[in-house]
């Protein structure tokens, strides 16, 4: 019998031995990366697999997703979420820090992803497990900077990162932004999150806004456009 946990159109994550359970940023951030002509995809801090699946469903038949986790915890649900989906043979999930698994790894990847840490450091939490997930470590740069050492010479990088934490990171980095999605939690309020995608190729930056709910509260129709193939309400 599963245990309690978030079920999607074509796959189920079960998270609850995950520091950070499935969220909005995360779906986000699987629906939005551009998986067009990427063979070889990294998701770096996979927590419970939910984004490397999603990329799993998105991309072509013969791609291939490694989906790295530090926590143990957490790599082994991801791996059980994985084995219980349709993409066992696809998704490859390795319990390892991600920065030492991009200076060892031989694979050079066409699209890596990341919703990485992004709370200053504060009150500690309960465990250690919550506060690793949750409080920055390495910086946003460190992690760019570790996803770009193992990138294919056209390949993207996708963040999603809070506000004003991205634009610390695009301050800070000489990679190209070429696309930049600012989200805004109901229209008419400014935007909380923004999904970002780098390349070491220098291009205009291509700007989007997405809503997540309209004035009335109802779930924005870009939202439902961009989350159709996943969430069971639409």
């Amino acid at each position: 019998m599963r245990s309690a946990g978030f079920r999607f159109k074509q796959f189920h994550v079960n998270h609850d031995r995950c520091a950070m359970k499935v969220g909005t940023d995360g779906v986000l951030l699987g629906a939005w990366a551009d998986v067009n002509s990427a063979q070889q995809i990294l998701d770096l801090g996979t927590g419970s697999g939910l984004i490397a699946l999603m990329l799993a469903q998105r991309s072509a038949a013969e791609s291939q997703i490694h989906a790295v986790e530090l926590d143990s915890a957490a790599a082994q649900q991801a791996q059980e979420n994985v084995a219980a989906s349709p993409w066992a043979e696809k998704v490859h999930v390795y319990q390892q820090d991600v920065f030492t698994f991009c200076q060892q790894t031989l694979v050079k990847f066409d699209l890596i992803v990341a919703n990485p840490p992004y709370f200053e450091s504060g009150i500690a939490c309960r465990d250690t497990q919550r506060n690793t997930a949750r409080y920055v470590i390495q910086s946003h740069v460190a992690w760019l900077e570790a996803a770009y050492s193992c990138l294919t010479p056209q390949g993207k990088i996708s963040f999603v990162l809070p506000f004003e934490a991205a634009e610390t990171l695009l301050k800070s980095t000489a990679l190209s932004c070429i696309t930049r999605c600012d989200v805004v939690t109901k229209a008419g309020k400014t935007p909380q999150r923004v999904l970002l995608t780098f390349s070491a190729q220098a291009q205009q930056t291509a700007y989007q806004q997405l809503t997540i709910y309209d004035a009335q509260n109802q779930y924005h129709a870009d939202f439902i456009a961009l989350t159709k193939d996943f969430y069971l309400a639409w």
